[in-house]
This record gives C-alpha cells, sequence and structure tokens, in this order.
C-alpha cells in the first residue's frame, strides 16, 4: 500500500496556510499567504472572499509544484477557519460583498440588549449571547444598513464553508461554527425563535445544512482541479472552526483539559461534558467540539498577540521579538506602575464590550518605550487570567499554542501569572495539525480521536515569587478595567 498524505487549509485571519503531513503528522512542507483585511471605518474589519479563495488557489499551486513525488498520493483534504462572522454568498455562488470578520464591531451601533424578549429566547433556547461580530448580529446590521446587499445573501456563511464551498460546490456547515450563534446547544438546531425576536425570520433560509465535522462533503472536481492543482476525485470533509482543530492538535481531548491559543485572538478554552457544563452562563462561547459527547467553553478575547504587534510597530519597528523579549527581561514586573489594557478591538471575553478601547495608564516621564512595550505583553497575560479566573476550577491541565507561543518569554509569563504549569507542544501549525486528525478519523486511518498518542511537550513551570507580583498587577488592571466602562460608553456617544 502506497504511504499516504494529507492536506490541511488553515483560513486565518492574517494569514492563509495550507500544509502536507504524513500519517505520523510530520510537516512535509507548508505555504502561506498574507491576507489583506480592510478597515474601511472605524469597527470595521472585512476580507476580499474572491482574493481569499485565489491565495488558496496560489498556495495548493505551490505545493504540488515542490511536492511531485508525493502530491497524488494525497488522501482527502480538510479545510479548518477563523470562525464568526459573516461571508455571505448569493443565488449564483459569488460573494455578495466582503466579508465581515469575527473582531468586526460595526453591530455596535444596535442595542441587543435593550430588544424585548432576546435575552429569555437565548436562555429557553440555550444559544450563545448575541455580539458583536457573530453572524446573528451581522446580519441584523445588514438588513438596517445595507438592505440590498442584504436581500442578495442566498447563504449565510463561516470561513471553512466558503472554502468548502468553492472546492466542492456544496453547501454545509458543521456543528462547531454553527452552534457559535442562534443555534440551540443542547438540541442541536437552529433558534428559529431568536431570529423572530431579532426581525429576522427570512434568514432562516440562509442558514446552511448541519453535518458532522467529518462528513464527507464532496470530492475535487476536473474544474476545480486545474485551479487548484489538487487531484481530481479527492475527498473533502467539511472540517471545523479553528480553535476546536488546535484545540484537538494540542491533545485537548478530554474533560478538564484547556487551551490558549495566543494568536490574532487570544482564544482561552475549556473542555467540558454535559454534566459541568453551564449553559446559563453567557460569557464567551458554548460550543459543540470536535471530540463526540463534549463541549468546548470559549473565552476568545478580541485581541491577542494582534495587540502586542499593533503596539510594537509604533515603538519597536525595526527590532526582532526575540532581541526585544531579551530587553524587556530587564523591566521589573509591574512596570513601574504602568497598566495596559489591550482592547484595540473592543473586548467579547470575559466581558462584552464592543466600546472598550486599549490604553495605558499611569504613564510618567519615567518611563520608557521598554516599559511600554513591556506592559503590553502584561496587559495581554492579564487579559488571559481574567477568562481563567471565569473557569474556576473546572481546568486540569493547559496547553499553550498559536503564534506568539513559541517565544519561551511570553509562555513563562503566562504560567507565572496564572501561576499553574502550561506545556507547549514541540510542533508547528495546532490547527492543520488538529484537522487533520479530524481527516484521519473521517477517512477511518483511526476509530477515534482517543488513539493519537499524546505529543512531546515543554512545561514551564511557575515562580510563585512571580506569581505574587503578577496578582498585585492584575488586580489593578481589573479595578481600572471596571471604572473604564463609563468612560468607554461617554466616549461612544461623542461624535469626533
Amino acid at each position: 500500500m502506497c504511504k499516504q498524505f494529507f492536506l490541511g487549509i488553515d483560513g486565518g485571519t492574517s494569514y492563509i496556510k495550507a500544509s502536507i503531513m504524513d500519517s505520523e503528522f510530520n510537516l512535509l512542507d507548508e505555504e502561506r499567504e498574507y491576507v489583506s483585511v480592510y478597515t474601511p471605518f472605524d469597527g470595521a474589519s472585512e476580507i476580499d472572499m474572491s482574493d481569499y479563495w485565489k491565495r488558496m488557489c496560489r498556495m495548493t499551486h505551490a505545493l504540488k509544484a515542490r511536492n511531485p513525488n508525493i502530491w497524488d498520493q494525497i488522501a482527502g483534504v480538510g479545510v479548518t477557519g477563523q470562525g464568526d462572522g459573516l461571508w455571505p454568498v448569493d443565488e449564483d455562488g459569488n460573494p455578495v460583498r466582503n466579508a465581515i470578520l469575527w473582531n468586526d464591531t460595526r453591530s455596535r451601533v444596535i442595542d441587543f440588549e435593550g430588544i424585548e424578549g432576546l435575552e429569555e429566547a437565548m436562555k429557553d433556547d440555550c444559544t450563545n449571547a448575541v455580539y458583536a461580530g457573530s453572524v446573528t448580529a451581522l446580519l441584523k446590521w445588514m438588513k438596517l444598513y445595507e438592505p440590498e446587499n442584504f436581500r442578495r445573501i442566498r447563504w449565510a456563511l463561516h470561513c471553512k464553508d466558503w472554502l468548502n464551498f468553492k472546492l466542492t460546490g456544496k453547501i454545509y456547515t458543521d456543528y462547531t461554527d454553527a452552534s457559535t450563534s442562534m443555534f440551540n446547544i443542547k438540541t442541536g438546531e437552529y433558534s428559529q425563535r431568536i431570529l423572530d425576536v431579532l426581525d429576522l425570520s427570512e434568514c432562516r433560509r440562509m442558514l446552511p445544512e448541519v453535518v458532522e465535522s467529518t462528513r464527507i462533503i464532496g470530492h475535487i472536481t476536473r474544474e476545480v482541479a486545474e485551479l487548484t492543482g489538487i487531484r481530481e476525485g479527492t475527498p473533502v470533509i467539511e472540517g471545523a472552526i479553528d480553535v476546536c482543530t488546535v484545540a484537538l492538535g494540542t491533545d485537548v481531548m478530554e474533560v478538564g483539559n484547556s487551551c490558549t491559543i495566543i494568536g490574532t485572538t487570544l482564544s482561552n478554552q475549556i473542555i467540558l461534558d454535559p454534566e459541568t457544563m453551564d449553559q446559563a452562563d453567557k460569557r464567551g462561547l458554548l460550543m459543540h467540539n470536535v471530540v463526540p459527547g463534549t463541549y468546548l467553553w470559549i473565552l476568545p478575547t478580541l485581541s491577542g498577540a494582534s495587540t502586542m504587534d499593533f503596539i510594537k510597530a509604533m515603538l519597536f519597528a525595526d527590532t526582532p521579538y526575540p532581541e526585544l523579549e531579551e530587553k524587556l527581561k530587564e523591566i521589573p514586573i509591574g512596570c513601574d506602575g504602568l497598566i495596559y489594557h489591550p482592547y484595540i478591538c473592543g473586548e467579547r471575553a470575559p466581558f462584552k464590550n464592543p466600546f472598550a478601547t486599549a490604553g495605558f495608564f499611569g504613564l510618567t516621564q519615567a518611563h520608557s518605550k521598554l516599559h511600554m512595550m513591556r506592559s503590553v505583553f502584561e496587559g495581554l497575560a492579564c487579559s488571559f487570567y481574567d477568562c481563567f479566573q471565569a473557569f474556576g476550577g473546572k481546568f486540569n491541565t493547559l496547553y499553550l499554542s498559536g503564534g506568539a507561543s513559541v517565544s519561551p518569554f511570553v509562555c513563562q509569563m503566562f504560567s507565572d501569572v496564572i501561576g499553574k504549569p502550561a506545556s507547549r507542544i514541540e510542533k508547528k501549525e495546532m490547527g492543520v495539525l488538529g484537522i487533520i486528525r479530524v481527516l484521519q478519523v473521517a477517512l477511518g486511518y483511526v476509530k477515534d480521536y482517543s488513539q493519537f498518542p499524546r505529543q512531546k511537550v515543554t512545561v514551564f513551570q511557575p515562580d510563585m515569587d512571580r506569581h505574587a507580583k503578577y496578582m498585585e498587577v492584575f488586580r489593578l488592571f481589573k479595578e481600572l478595567q471596571e471604572a473604564m466602562a463609563f468612560y468607554w460608553k461617554k466616549r461612544s456617544q461623542i461624535k469626533f
């Protein structure tokens, strides 16, 4: 029997990536392209859907050109991608407009908390709360502010579903993506009641059929084979949202396992079972997981490593992160009284406030740019700790992944802040690894996820003296956060 290989595609916000792995999950080759994210106005975050597809096609052709000896042995394709947002498609299968992303806050102009009957409907139908960046909020915004585009929508898709449609011509979504918004977690069905309360009853026909992540939804056609270079007839599975595949790729598979993805977002998540999950807790998202019989409670902030990149571009644009981090070690914990809030895109976890903003507090002439930069790292670590406070004692292990987790400085800081050991798997592309695990189960190479062995990790042990100092920083961070709510609201009412 010929050795088999697997193609995983990760539709991210900053990058779209394609990787080839073998059956032992060795990364043989990868290709990535930077994604252009457009901000036509304050709070907006968009991607050109057609350009996104073209970038994916370029990547797969590049992989084919570099790997002619194994390309025809690719057993299947699995796609994972960014969640939430709205990727609208018309009757002819063309984008209605740019995709509106998960970190878009334009819907903050709508007072969802003031809509009569919405809170009761969410509670009774066991759905996640309506939040800025959710497909529910964005459909409502489009109906109010882009009515012509709204009427053209035939399908309201997620990122991976758009790529799957382009690969197979088939329209589906899976339980992980569907459960983020207007989806009854308990019954596994869309909530018509939520749509009715929001005056979006007509949107039910826009929502795709929900299938398992392991479902083979189609095969590469001759036309798509020419566009992508992928062999005609190659099976494509439905796949799952990236936060679930990263968790799976990071060995987070059992109840109580937790992980934090330090990527564009800071996604903090823990696996629960029906007995331990609380459907009434509307902090973050309670989602179906790819591992059958389990749920994923996710507290995904709106800013992760992106807030570090944002400030670094202004203060240390020409300094590589490893060199910068060595200098940051010279700055004491607490940055001599300087606190940073990382809310450059508003916030959705562990609290929801689309009007929240980032800021430095306590800045004096005694501070340097290094003080400011370290306070950004500490602010992100405090945001991480804020989310894990919500998990309470439910988690038993913690894994770190995502782009910023390559930094020992960041991983050690997170371990010190939470006061618990943190493990990092020494492999790249956890999201792709996770989707290829789903692909292997779907194609019958393994029976279920329990057959995958645990991977080698680097463990970061907390320094409890540093932990005590970080707790002082966190208390001030939290007090400032609560005090700022009044200002954020007043600021949003001023037309600058």
